[in-house]
């Protein structure tokens, strides 16, 4: 540690419980260890399996890097090394955005749900202060696009943006509308991308369909000034809202990694963390699907 306790005195080490499952740190020590013997690595610090318990300490609870590598005997530096080869092992399994689309449609799904948050950092320097400076939340961050299935499941989530991006900008760069009517899916997304519907043509040769269709998006009424909603839209936004509400278990199961509470480490990891994090959410997802008993 860079700071010694005062003389007399020795550091005291507790025990905090980690809320995953074995078969989760089976499968980090198993990337650790076939990467170590790519690479003939003959000695380290810590065995696979040590790596994979720090890792996953830090990456769940947001455990400071020089007190975590304090209790192991190593540096904030070698720990942070840890997560760096980690997260880039894991972020190397996520399925990309065309895999995951062909799944669903070949699953029989019809709509997809769409959503963007806000991963909170620190306080840029320089031009990219204003660019990460989300007006919206009032905070710096990288803003982020996730797809759920109808149960609310996680299936993709995009490279992290320049916070000041909003959400529908976002998903017209990424021609995520474009994508999905490729496999026959449509979005389902709230008021916030309620303009994504002024996109949609309808086209006479659609190279998707072989001819005539209209694309749609699924999007609530949004009130205007003198055109307050009727009844039956409230009654509709309410249905849909209804449907809607599972995507937020998706970020809240995504979140409950708390490193994306505040994140410190250097922005151009963001993506390969957020990938990273999605791989270990599906996976412990399976591993409780697998241990639930099935129903008859």
């Amino acid at each position: 540690m860079s700071q010694q306790p005062a003389e007399g005195f020795e550091p005291l080490s507790y025990q905090v419980t980690l809320p995953l499952s074995r078969q989760t740190l089976g499968m980090v020590a198993g990337l650790i260890r076939g990467r170590r013997r790519r690479l003939r690595s003959r000695w380290r610090k810590a065995t696979p399996a040590g790596q994979a318990l720090v890792v996953l300490a830090v990456l769940r609870h947001d455990q400071r890097l020089a007190d975590i590598g304090g209790g192991q005997g190593v540096s904030a530096s070698t720990v942070r090394r840890w997560v760096l080869e980690v997260i880039g092992l894991l972020a190397a399994r996520a399925r990309r955005l065309g895999r995951v689309l062909r799944k669903l449609a070949g699953r029989g799904a019809v709509v997809v749900l769409v959503d963007g948050t806000l991963v909170k950092t620190r306080r840029r320097t320089g031009k990219a202060n204003r660019a990460h400076y989300n007006g919206k939340h009032k905070h710096h961050g990288l803003v982020v696009l996730a797809l759920t299935d109808e149960d609310g499941r996680l299936v993709w989530v995009s490279a992290a943006l320049a916070g000041r991006t909003a959400d529908i900008t976002a998903a017209r760069r990424l021609r995520l509308r474009d994508r999905l009517h490729e496999h026959g899916l449509t979005p389902a997304a709230d008021k916030g991308f309620h303009g994504w519907h002024k996109d949609v043509r309808d086209t006479r040769d659609c190279e998707s369909c072989g001819g005539s269709c209209a694309q749609v998006v699924l999007t609530p009424y949004k009130a205007e000034a003198k055109r307050p909603l009727t009844k039956a839209q409230k009654q509709a936004n309410a249905a849909f809202s209804g449907m809607r509400c599972a995507v937020e278990g998706g970020f809240a199961a995504l979140k409950a990694w708390r490193i994306l509470t505040t994140l410190r480490l250097n922005p151009r990891h963001a993506t390969t963390l957020l990938r990273a994090l999605l791989v270990l959410t599906q996976h412990e997802q399976s591993v409780r699907d697998t241990a639930q008993p099935a129903t008859t």
